[in-house]
């Protein structure tokens, strides 16, 4: 394996590809959205050339694709890891069908077996995991956040910082870029999340989750339903396959019943702590502690024994 992309449309994310690509001989490139410091960054970590994409004024990023098309045609990457964020996915599927190559997405392993590369990737919403084999290259893969460490940095290595040429608008038109409102949820880092489920019936017993988070010193995280469809919690909370997939040091949810989609987004945990009035909850199959206990008198209790 000679060359080696990594696109990302965040900094973060791409040196985490570039920690995966780092385990491949060959050359790394990685283009990513940031400035001269990231750039510097991702050379630090392991990146051979980074070529820096600012987020076009008169089209959408997923554009970037014809301009890295044409790259492709003369560099000829062999593997091509890409952030699986919305606009990374759109831009990987694009890429792969201009390439005739395939696309692979969520890759969870990825590694070179007896000289092949081999891609393990989640299934079945999570229940259950495939292993495929890659006969032949270029292949593109999206990654999820998170799915990699980020990796140390590299003494002594050296590399290029450069600016990409921005896309044409082409067929499409920005008519106008909207930021969302700010937001101080960060459950990617966060070490402890209190997780809420539809066992809170009713918005006010957000209160409970919201005093047990604060005497924790937590984030808190919900299931599917709770940010979309009550609106109780903004959806930068929502943890599963489609959602916000975590790591934390202790993750104590309640009310939370453990569909696989949940359960994705929390595997990573080092403990899993619940809280169920269901003794047959399928939560408590992947726990390392529960409690078959009403929310609403164990999570008081809890808060007290934490305080005293």
């Amino acid at each position: 394996m000679n060359k080696l992309w990594v696109i990302s449309d965040q900094p973060e994310c791409a040196y985490e590809l570039i920690g995966k690509a780092r385990e491949f001989p060959g050359h790394i490139t990685a283009y990513l959205v940031g400035d001269r410091a990231a750039g510097d960054t991702a050379v630090s970590l392991g990146a051979h050339l980074v070529k820096l994409m600012r987020l076009p004024e008169n089209t959408v990023w997923e554009q970037y694709f014809a301009v890295l098309c044409e790259e492709a045609e003369t560099e000829k990457p062999e593997l091509v890891l890409v952030n699986a964020t919305k606009r990374g996915k759109t831009l990987a599927a694009l890429l792969a069908a201009k390439l005739d190559c395939p696309c692979i997405s969520e890759g969870q392993k990825i590694a070179l077996v007896d000289g092949k590369l081999q891609v393990q990737r989640i299934v079945y919403g999570g229940l259950a995991s495939k292993a495929m084999t890659c006969p032949s290259l270029p292949v593109v893969i999206t990654v999820a956040p998170h799915t990699f460490d980020k990796p140390e940095a590299m003494a002594g290595h050296s590399g290029e910082v450069m600016e990409l040429a921005p896309p044409a608008a082409g067929s499409i038109t920005l008519v106008k870029r909207k930021g969302k409102d700010p937001s101080s949820v960060n459950l990617a880092e966060a070490r402890v999340v209190v997780g809420v489920g539809r066992g809170f019936t009713e918005e006010s017993q957000l209160k409970l989750a919201e005093q047990l988070a604060q005497v924790l010193g937590a984030e808190i995280g919900c299931t599917r339903p709770i940010s979309e469809d009550f609106k109780w919690l903004p959806e930068e909370r929502y943890i599963g396959i489609s959602g916000q997939q975590i790591k934390p040091d202790l993750y104590l949810c309640a009310g939370v019943s453990g569909q696989v989609q949940h359960v994705y987004g929390v595997r990573d945990a080092k403990v899993v702590v619940s809280i169920n009035n269901n003794e047959n909850a399928p939560i408590f199959k992947v726990s390392d502690y529960y409690l078959v206990a009403d929310l609403n008198e164990a999570i008081p209790a809890i808060i007290a024994a934490l305080q005293s």
